[in-house]
C-alpha cells in the first residue's frame, strides 16, 4: 500500500539531485562582501584557450559591449549613454577590465561615446577603431592623443585578440547625427555576429548585396528603429537572437519586434533582462543572462 507514495518520492529525490548538478564551464560569480541586493561584486570567466565572453552590458540608456579572452585581453564596442556612468563603471570593475586593449566606436553620437571622457582619464587604451569618415571630428572632440585612432573604411578587415576576425559591412556617409556610423561582423570559427549601428534601407542593402551571410546574433540598430532591422536583412542573415540596448525615452518598435518574433528570433534586451553573455568558442556557444543582483541561464 506504501509503494506508490515512494516512487514518487524516490522520483522527487532523483530529480532534486539532477536540478543540483553544476553545468560545466558556467561563469564563477563571488560576493567578496555583502552588498545590498545580493549584488554581484565580481566575475571569474572561467574561460578556456578557445573561449571568448561577450558581453552586452546592462544599461538604462547606450549601448556598450565588453568582449573578453583567457588572456585578459579586452575590446568594447562602445561606451555607453553618461546617463549610465555609474552602471558603466560598476560593469567595468565586475569584468575587472583595468586596460582596453581596443575600443570600437561604431558610432560617435552620446548614446555611444558618453562614457569615453571617463575612460580616457581612468583606463589604458591600446588603440581605438573609428569609421574614417568621422575620424577628424572624433579625434578633435575627445583629445585623442596622435596614433591612437585607427580610422576604418567599408570592406576593411581587422583582427582582434589574435581570433576575431573583424569586417566593416556598411559605414553611413551621409551627413547628420549617424555620419560614420558603422555595421560590422565579427566572425570567430564557426560564428559569425552582425553589429549593427545604422539604421536603414541603404545599411540592410549594403549587407545583402555583400553576399551569404548566417549570423547567429544580430545587435539590432538603432534601438530597434523602424527604419533598420528589414524583413530583408532578417531574411538574408537568419539570426537565432537579437540584442536590443535601451535608448531612454525610446521603445524599441513594435514593427522590429514582430519582425523578429515572426522568424522565432530570441530577443534580448540587456536593460530589462541584465547583461546578456554570449560565451563562445569556435564551434558552439551558449547565453547566459546575468542581471547585477541574480544570474540566470536562459537560452543555450
Amino acid at each position: 500500500m506504501y509503494k506508490r507514495p515512494m516512487m514518487i518520492f524516490g522520483l522527487f529525490l532523483v530529480m532534486l539531485l539532477i536540478t543540483n548538478i553544476p553545468v560545466k564551464d558556467e561563469p564563477v560569480f563571488f560576493m567578496n562582501e555583502e552588498l545590498p541586493g545580493n549584488a554581484i561584486k565580481e566575475l571569474d570567466l572561467n574561460l578556456g584557450q578557445e573561449d571568448l565572453a561577450i558581453s552586452f552590458l546592462e544599461l538604462e540608456s547606450g549601448e556598450a559591449t565588453l568582449i573578453q579572452d583567457n588572456q585578459g585581453e579586452n575590446v568594447l564596442i562602445n561606451t555607453g549613454s553618461e546617463l549610465s556612468a555609474a552602471q558603466f563603471k560598476r560593469q567595468m570593475k565586475i569584468f575587472q577590465v583595468d586596460r582596453i586593449d581596443t575600443l570600437i566606436q561604431t558610432n560617435i553620437g552620446k548614446q555611444f561615446t558618453g562614457n569615453l571622457p571617463w575612460l580616457l582619464k581612468n583606463v589604458e587604451i591600446g588603440r581605438i577603431m573609428v569609421a574614417g569618415i568621422a575620424a577628424e571630428d572624433f579625434i578633435e572632440r575627445y583629445h585623442i592623443p596622435e596614433g591612437v585612432v585607427k580610422p576604418l573604411e567599408a570592406g576593411e578587415g581587422v583582427e582582434l585578440l589574435n581570433k576575431i576576425t573583424l569586417r566593416v559591412k556598411y559605414i553611413e556617409e551621409r551627413q547628420g547625427k549617424g555620419k560614420g556610423g558603422m555595421a560590422l561582423n565579427l566572425q570567430y570559427g564557426v560564428h559569425h555576429f552582425l553589429y549593427m549601428g545604422v539604421a536603414n534601407g541603404a545599411a540592410d542593402k549594403a549587407i545583402i548585396v555583400d553576399g551569404s551571410l548566417d549570423a547567429e546574433l544580430i545587435k539590432v540598430a538603432g534601438f530597434g528603429h523602424y527604419f533598420g532591422t528589414s524583413d530583408a536583412l532578417l531574411d538574408h542573415v537568419k539570426p537565432e537572437v537579437a540584442v536590443i540596448f535601451k535608448k531612454e525615452g525610446y521603445r524599441a518598435s513594435e514593427e522590429v519586434l514582430s519582425r523578429l518574433e515572426e522568424r522565432w528570433t530570441e530577443i534580448l534586451k540587456p536593460n530589462e533582462q541584465g547583461i546578456v553573455m554570449v560565451k563562445t568558442n569556435k564551434k558552439q556557444y551558449e547565453i547566459t543572462q546575468i542581471p547585477l543582483i541574480k544570474p540566470k541561464v536562459v537560452y543555450k
